[in-house]
This record gives structure tokens, C-alpha cells and sequence, in this order.
């Protein structure tokens, strides 16, 4: 019976180290100890791997789409960047609002081209950490609108940050196609390689295989290349055209002549691997396009353009409009066209008998044979017209601030004064706080508002002061800024004496009732889209007082201070 024991002990042990040896090997695990710059992990079988692979519409203004697979089943998932303390908020904000009220909310604020103090405050709102609505919203769709509008607002390492910071949770390949596309364009391709190496994730979209394989090509890493390309065949990946400029840029078949520009990585392939490439765009290339060719040097040189060709120039000038072309080079080839001397001495006259094209390069050739302030400064202001006629505003900016900064704006007459002002100077982010200590929403007292840690003492011995002066002066009143100021303080404990209580009234009826009833339920998220609704495309210190008033006091009343603050910061100092 022991000898019996021994041998199906032995028998055991034999079978565990057959099943082990067995085991399927992670190759990739293999390769990243070849190579730590790779960094896509595939765990998956071929069969498990085909089951879940989901089809993603890699259009960039598509809408955005995530995949459902990448959603943990948590109840209480956390998406975001900032932690909610920082802003005032917490995780909770969005917990007690109807969702399908949050997602119709901020789905009409993605749409509107929002100021850059609205963007700002809603950034601060969309990528806090927070848990989603429990209501009446999935949180796919909660969290489309996030990468909705990160691909809007554009700003690439905000959206490098909140795709590394949440790879755990959601892939976001969208997110990362924009980024890579962007870097692309720009010629910037080691960044965008350099991208994987932040990644440790499947991609399920062929656009990223694609492009992972390509950056081990390009850094000379063709081993590594020859796996990756191998092991997504095995796994049911087929794309011919990219297949082919694999095994050309592999050396593993002749140079390929075909062509594609049905993404920019196809393009950038075509480039890369086709002798003479050339490519023409058309009114209906994209943005991305553009700034690709520019980048490349793709884009006809001004001496090979025809001044007969007024399509191909009406083209480069809406490309210039998008900044997708240089101004100078768009002038420099205004200056091509041929003029009679009678043309260029009455070219008022003239130019109404002219294409709008040739019409604005007889108006800057009169521009460059002038030297007259006036005379100039007034084909200037003819040409930026004609260029707004056509929804062509931004095509000529940048060269007409250059030129008009070329003289002093006191040698102009009074109708070109406007125009010169307007136009010629940008404006200076550094001015200083200018204090004026007989108005309070001007006086050092909004220092309480500005510094990192003021002191409430001395802000309310001040403040006291003040009003103590008020109150003897018949001169001096308080202004609705005023009001905000002293209602902010006391919000923040700081004591005014009852004695002046009676200098101001407060207007109970600014605040609209849904924002109120909102803050009374503590539907802090909604009433912060509310907040943004409302500033919308309007820069902060062109809101009416009544609005500003409200905004202040709703924010009070939900104790976002430092959101409060930014924005005192910005409507009350008189900046020069």
C-alpha cells in the first residue's frame, strides 16, 4: 500500500509539471523585457481577444463613442483629474440632480463657442472627480460628454492627462486619436510615439494598432514591429492598404505608388513610402489636412502659384482664414498680380471693377507704395473689409497689426483713429492692478479676494473704514460691485457694524428661482452648469451688474470659494 502511495504521488507530480509547462506564455511579458518601450499588453487568447473586439468610429467630429467593455461595474465610478476639494465641490455633486437634466444641460453648453472665462470654470466643473448621476443617465453617455468637450476645447496635454490618469477605467481612444492626429500634423512624431509609452492598454481600433506598429518602425525597432504586425494577424486584423506600406517601409516588398487619405496616418504612410508625393487639396480638406502639408512642406511654394488661378487663391485664402496658412504668403502672392500705374493711382475707382481677389491685391499693393499714415492706414481698413465681406476676417490680422504698428497712431485723422486703435496694438496680459481708495470695488480692500492668504482682520478693519467714511460723506455711495464685495466678506465671517447695515439694500429678486431651488436641494453640479449657462459666450466683465450679482451670491450660498474668487478677481480691479 506505501509502494502504491509513492507511485500516485509520483504520477501527480508528473501530471502539475506537464500542466504548467503547458501554459499559454505571455509574449508580451517576453518582449517588454526586451524592450521596456513597449508597452500595449495583450492577455487575451486569438478566439477571447475576436469576441471582444468592438467597432469605434474613429471620425474626429464624430460623436464620441466609448466602449461599454471598458466600464468596471462599480456603482460609484470615479472619472476626472482634480480632486473635488480643490474647487469647492464634492463627489457627490451630481448624485441628487435627474440625469437626463445634467446631460441636456451640458450637451447645449459643449455647443456654444463659450468665452474663455466660461471654458475655464466649466474645465474646472467636467474634470473634477466626482461620482455620476444615479438617474436617468448611463454613464457612458456621462462620460462622452467629457471627451466631447476636451476634443473642443483642443488642449492636448489636459486630455494626455485625463487619459493617463483614467486608463484604468475608460480607454478613450477617440482621446487618443485626436492627440495623435494633432502631434501628426505638426510633424511632431516623435511625440506622438512617445504617447504609447504613457499607455499600457488593447486598442480595439485598427487607427491605433496601426500607428503603435508604425512608431516601432520609425524608432528602428523592426523586430519589435514584426511581432506586434504578426500577433494582430493572428488575432483577425486585416487592413490592406496599411498592410502594404508595412511590408514597404520593412523592406519586405517594392516601394507602393498607392495612395490614401482616408485618415492622416494614411496619408502621412502614402508620403513617406511614394516618390514625388504630391497631394491637392480642395475646399473640402480638413483643418488637420492643412496643417499637415503646411508642416511637410506639401503646399505650393507662392512662385508656383498663377495669378490666373483665382479658385486655387480663393482657396489658400480661406486656408489662411483657418490659420492653416501663412499671411505673408498669401500677400506675397497678392503682389504677383500685374496693375496699370492709372489702376494703382485710383484704386477706389478701380477696384470696384475687379474680383474681390484682385480687388485685395490692388489694395495691398497700394499699402506697400504708400508712405502716407493716412493713406495707408485707410487701404488697410478697405482691404479688412473686404475680407470680413467674405467671411474671411482672420486671413489678414496678424500683417495688418505689423503694418499699422509702422507709424504713430497721433498722425492719423479722426475717422482711421478707431480702426488703428482697434486694430494695431494686442493687448497686454501683465497689466497691474491700478487701486483707487474712493470707489470699495476698486480700493486695496479686493486685495482679501486676490492674495493666497489674506488676513480677515485687517480686511475688516479696512472694510469698517471704509464704510465709516461712506457713511459721513453724502458724496460717496455704494454700486452694485460694491454690494458684492461687502456681501462676499460677510458670507466669509467677516463683520461689518450693524451701524452701517443701512447703507445698501440687496435686491432679493436677481437670482432666478430655478438656480435657487437648485441651491436649496443641493444640486450643486446642475446649478454650476447653470452658472456656465448663463455666462456662456460673454466675457465676465461684460456682464451686467444684476447678473454679476447673482452668480456672486449663488456661489456664496454653495460656499465655492475659490471659483468666487477667480472671478472677483477678473470683473472688480481696474487693470492698466
Amino acid at each position: 500500500m506505501l509502494n502504491n502511495f509513492f507511485i500516485i504521488f509520483l504520477i501527480l507530480i508528473a501530471f502539475t509539471k506537464f500542466a504548467f509547462s503547458n501554459e499559454p506564455t505571455d509574449i508580451w511579458s517576453l518582449e517588454k523585457k526586451e524592450n521596456s518601450e513597449v508597452n500595449e499588453v495583450i492577455e487575451n487568447t486569438p478566439s477571447e481577444f475576436e469576441s471582444k473586439k468592438i467597432k469605434i468610429n474613429a471620425g474626429i467630429t464624430d460623436d464620441i463613442k466609448v466602449s461599454e467593455e471598458n466600464f468596471t461595474e462599480k456603482n460609484n465610478l470615479v472619472v476626472g483629474i482634480y480632486d473635488p476639494e480643490k474647487y469647492g465641490f464634492e463627489l457627490d455633486m451630481w448624485t441628487k440632480s435627474d440625469g437626463k437634466k445634467i446631460y441636456e444641460l451640458k450637451k447645449k453648453i459643449n455647443s456654444m463657442n463659450l468665452s474663455k472665462d466660461a471654458s475655464e470654470i466649466y474645465k474646472k466643473i467636467l474634470l473634477t472627480n466626482t461620482f455620476p448621476p444615479n438617474n436617468n443617465l448611463d454613464k457612458k453617455k456621462f462620460f462622452d460628454l467629457k471627451a466631447e468637450w476636451l476634443i473642443k476645447n483642443g488642449d492636448l496635454d489636459l486630455i494626455i492627462d485625463y487619459v493617463t490618469k483614467n486608463l484604468d477605467i475608460i480607454s478613450n481612444e477617440n482621446l487618443i486619436k485626436f492627440v495623435l492626429d494633432e502631434y501628426l500634423s505638426k510633424a511632431e512624431i516623435k511625440e506622438a510615439c512617445s504617447l504609447f509609452k504613457k499607455l499600457n492598454q488593447n486598442f480595439t481600433e485598427n487607427y491605433l494598432k496601426n500607428f503603435s506598429i508604425y512608431c516601432l518602425i520609425h524608432g528602428k525597432q523592426n523586430d519589435l514591429a514584426m511581432m506586434r504586425f504578426d500577433l494582430e494577424k493572428e488575432t483577425g486584423y486585416s487592413d490592406p492598404f496599411f498592410e502594404k506600406k508595412y511590408n514597404s517601409l520593412m523592406g519586405l516588398s517594392k516601394d507602393d505608388n498607392t495612395s490614401s487619405d482616408k485618415n492622416l496616418l494614411n496619408l502621412h504612410l502614402s508620403f513617406n513610402t511614394i516618390k514625388d508625393f504630391k497631394y491637392i487639396p480642395t475646399k473640402k480638406t480638413s483643418k488637420l489636412f492643412w496643417t499637415y502639408l503646411r508642416s511637410n512642406n506639401l503646399l505650393d511654394s507662392t512662385s508656383d502659384i498663377d495669378t490666373a488661378d483665382e479658385e486655387k487663391i480663393s482657396l489658400l485664402e480661406k486656408a489662411t482664414h483657418e490659420r492653416n496658412y501663412n499671411e505673408k504668403d498669401l500677400l506675397n502672392i497678392y503682389k504677383k498680380f500685374q496693375f496699370s500705374v492709372d489702376q494703382l493711382l485710383n484704386i477706389d475707382r478701380e477696384k470696384e471693377n475687379l474680383s474681390n481677389i484682385k480687388a485685395r491685391a490692388l489694395m495691398y499693393q497700394g499699402i506697400l507704395l504708400n508712405d502716407d499714415p493716412n493713406k495707408i492706414t485707410k487701404l488697410s481698413k478697405d482691404l479688412k473689409s473686404s475680407f470680413i465681406n467674405d467671411g474671411l476676417e482672420d486671413a489678414f490680422k496678424d500683417e495688418l497689426r505689423f503694418i499699422l504698428e509702422g507709424f504713430d497712431g497721433s498722425e492719423l485723422s479722426s475717422d482711421l483713429t478707431d480702426f488703428y486703435v482697434f486694430n494695431s496694438k494686442a493687448e497686454n496680459p501683465n497689466k497691474k492692478i491700478k487701486y483707487n481708495s474712493k470707489i470699495l470695488h476698486q480700493s486695496k480692500i479686493i486685495n482679501y479676494f486676490i492674495q493666497e492668504k489674506p488676513s480677515k482682520k485687517k480686511t475688516e478693519k479696512d472694510l469698517n473704514n471704509f464704510l465709516k467714511k461712506i457713511k459721513k460723506s453724502k458724496k460717496n455711495y455704494l454700486i452694485t460691485k460694491d454690494v458684492i464685495v461687502i456681501e462676499s466678506l460677510k458670507f466669509d465671517g467677516i463683520e461689518i457694524n450693524e451701524e452701517y447695515s443701512d447703507l445698501y439694500t440687496i435686491n432679493e429678486n436677481t437670482m432666478p428661482i430655478d438656480m435657487q431651488v437648485l441651491i436649496n436641494d443641493g444640486e450643486i453640479g446642475l446649478a454650476m452648469l447653470r452658472i456656465i449657462e448663463i455666462i456662456g459666450e460673454d466675457e465676465l466683465k461684460n456682464l451686467g451688474s444684476e447678473t454679476l450679482y447673482f452668480l456672486i451670491n449663488a456661489l456664496n450660498q454653495m460656499d465655492i470659494d475659490l471659483i468666487r474668487n477667480e472671478i472677483l478677481s477678473e470683473i472688480l480691479p481696474v487693470r492698466v
